[in-house]
């Protein structure tokens, strides 16, 4: 038994050290690979690098601009959430003889940002969104008239890359907005507006793609509660 034991341990040792000088090397290995393509990046000129956002230990200059464009469900707005807005929380003046269907609600946000750093983003973002609850005839369900809600957001915004890949970015997000509501609780042209101030978290956000990308953000505040669309990004010294 101790012979065995003996035998073990010394099987183990041997298995670390092998392990360990190998570590040693595939480390040394992927610095130098680093490093060449560290040298890489130097000399060439920022447009004529394309092989993704992330090449080496630094942010590729020629994709440290953004811009976005998509939609979201479920934004907050000076009110509440979207969804939990209710017309007969406010004076409205619903005709007699009808109806007020649920509200639809729409919002579209508007990005744009610049990578100082690999993993740091800051930048600002417009957030519209808007409600439209439908008024019809309760005799022959048709249209009589529509309520609007619209809400206007301006933010700064920053996002914490945490894990770069050569298409695929993973990063979370913090904003605080200023926030506009303009809204008509009548069929005939008297408006209200109410101010407010926002937030917006993202906890968790994907990116895919290159110079084209696809964005899917989830989180909570004005963006939206899950919010998707495209982006492009782009270096500011670029000749084309």
């Amino acid at each position: 038994f101790k012979r065995r034991m003996k035998r073990f341990i010394l099987l183990t040792l041997v298995t670390a050290l092998t392990l360990l000088g190998s570590t040693k090397a595939v480390a040394q290995r992927q610095s130098e690979q680093h490093d060449a393509q560290d040298t890489t990046l130097a000399t060439l000129p920022s447009d004529k690098v394309t092989e993704g956002p992330w090449l080496g230990r630094h942010l590729n200059p020629a994709y440290k601009h953004e811009v976005r464009l998509g939609i979201a469900y479920n934004p907050y707005t000076p009110h509440d959430y979207a969804p939990n807005f209710d017309w007969r929380d406010y004076p409205y003046d619903l005709p007699e003889n009808s109806t007020l269907g649920k509200t639809r609600w729409f919002t579209v946000n508007a990005d744009y940002g610049y990578w100082p750093l690999r993993w740091l983003y800051v930048g600002g973002v417009a957030s519209w969104s808007g409600g439209f609850g439908r008024v019809s005839s309760a005799v022959d369900h048709s249209r009589i008239g529509c309520y609007n809600y619209h809400s206007l957001s301006i933010m700064p915004i920053v996002r914490f890359g945490w894990l770069n890949r050569s298409i695929v970015q993973l990063y979370s997000g913090v904003g605080v907005a200023a926030m506009l509501a303009i809204y008509e609780p009548t069929l005939h042209g008297r408006t209200e507006s109410r101010r407010g101030v926002g937030f917006d978290v993202t906890f968790i956000g994907i990116t895919v793609g290159r110079e084209w990308f696809g964005y899917l953000d989830i989180g909570a505040g004005c963006r939206g509660t899950i919010s998707a669309g495209i982006g492009y990004r782009f270096n500011s010294n670029s000749k084309h």
